[in-house]
């Protein structure tokens, strides 16, 4: 949960994957964006509750040097705003 708008959580995560992975954006709506690359599939959703700002994030891998430590990664930098 953070008090970071939906649209700039999107907007961060789309240009932190872009500066740190060469994952593309494979799939996008007003909610979501989803990167794809070799190292795996990630997928950042977020929600509006209460004033705050839900974010949700899933891979397709597990813990290791992958597309799951890139995510923890960025999900890490929303509690530093």
């Amino acid at each position: 949960m953070t008090h970071i708008p939906p649209e700039d959580v999107l907007r961060r995560a789309k240009e932190f994957y872009a500066a740190n992975t060469r994952l593309e954006i494979a799939e996008e709506s007003s909610d979501s964006v989803t990167f794809r690359g070799a190292i795996g599939t990630a997928r950042i959703r977020v929600d509006r509750d209460h004033g705050r700002t839900n974010v949700h994030a899933s891979t397709d891998r597990v813990v290791g040097l992958d597309v799951t430590d890139v995510t923890k990664r960025f999900l890490y930098t929303l509690g530093r705003a």
